[in-house]
């Protein structure tokens, strides 16, 4: 082949590769079969807001300002406490807030440098405390009756910023005590992305009341069936009912009486996912289950400072349990702010949630 023929050759290859390039659509031509188009995406941003008790807040004002152009978007939470955007500039950044009685939330940006399509942004607001150091009328935690007609105060706190459904745990005092004792340890659980429902048990702290009458816990009640064990299956139906809560999987951490409780509720309740039993009594959970026939518990931790009594209690548990030894004397509240306990808690929640 000469040179002037090979010239020509090399002229007709490009005129037939153009005229069949031109051929094909505009997407086949910019992105070769196997590529896709990965550039920045619509934005989309939506969330809940919360009191800090973790109860829905209907009405709140939620801020979404373009820090491009300082256009302010203002939306208004629904029914469920919820708010959404979408299909927002994704070459902008934005500031978004919630706002409600002159309560604002600390704010946070959505950058436009992440490239994601979907943005959930949560808030809690404290709006319980008004001016004055009071609570609102209708802030006063869950209230519910048993069977029997007691009236059961509680109170119920929700993590910031945890994805549905979130992991639940019920706290029970034990004897002369009220869910007071729980506070510091609340903080923990909360600060590790539980919803937290701490239980003031009949007869104690505002549980006081039976068919409109005063009651007063006696001694005779940590053995009775008829007494402490109501109280679970109406605080357990509280519980499951509340939005974002994982109600299948539920957590009892009890102490004294309490652990008693969280044994039962453990083999009574398909929702109780594991239980924590701190310084339980096999003899006094026995009674309150009605029987041995009766007290079936599964998933225990047994938190104790007489080995030989975690031991009774431990061949009573089905299978995974635990015996951990801890050699202290006081209430609920030294025993778990102890750092052994806290440790052992929260490493057997992690195995066994």
């Amino acid at each position: 082949m000469n040179v002037q023929m090979f010239r020509l050759f090399s002229k007709s290859s490009v005129i037939l590769l153009l005229l069949v390039s031109m051929s094909l659509p505009l997407g086949a031509q910019l992105f070769p079969r196997g590529r896709k188009d990965t550039g920045p995406k619509p934005k989309n941003i939506h969330g809940a807001v919360q009191d800090a008790r973790g109860k829905v807040i209907v009405g709140a004002r939620v801020y979404v300002r373009d820090m491009k152009t300082n256009v302010v978007r203002t939306l208004t939470t629904d029914q469920e406490g919820l708010y959404k955007v979408y299909a927002l500039p994704p070459t902008a950044d934005y500031e978004v807030y919630a706002e409600l009685k002159g309560k604002a939330s600390e704010k946070k940006v959505v950058s436009s440098f992440l490239n994601r399509e979907d943005n959930v942004i949560n808030f809690q607001l404290d709006v319980d405390v008004v001016a004055g150091g009071g609570r609102e009328a209708d802030d006063a935690g869950p209230e519910f009756k048993t069977y029997d007609l007691v009236e059961l105060h509680a109170s119920f706190e929700m993590p910031v910023g945890v994805p549905a459904p979130v992991p639940s745990v019920l706290l029970l005092h034990g004897y002369g005590e009220d869910r007071a004792v729980w506070n510091a340890f609340t903080r923990e659980l909360l600060n590790r992305g539980w919803a937290v429902m701490a239980l003031d048990l009949r007869g104690h702290g505002e549980s006081k009341t039976k068919n409109q009458r005063p009651i007063q816990a006696t001694q005779e009640w940590r053995t009775s069936l008829h007494e402490f064990p109501l109280d679970i299956d109406p605080a357990l139906d509280w519980l499951k009912a509340q939005p974002r809560i994982n109600n299948s999987r539920i957590v009892v951490i009890g102490s004294d009486v309490g652990a008693n409780l969280a044994l039962i509720s453990s083999g009574r309740f398909p929702e109780v996912r594991t239980v924590v039993a701190i310084q339980p009594k096999l003899s006094e959970s026995l009674a309150m289950a009605g029987s041995a026939q009766d007290f079936k518990p599964k998933s225990a931790l047994i938190i104790v400072a007489d080995e030989a009594e975690g031991n009774r209690v431990k061949t009573a548990v089905a299978n995974p349990s635990r015996v951990q030894v801890v050699p202290l004397s006081g209430g609920t509240s030294q025993w778990v702010a102890d750092k052994r306990v806290a440790d052992a808690v929260f490493q057997w929640l992690k195995e066994t949630y």
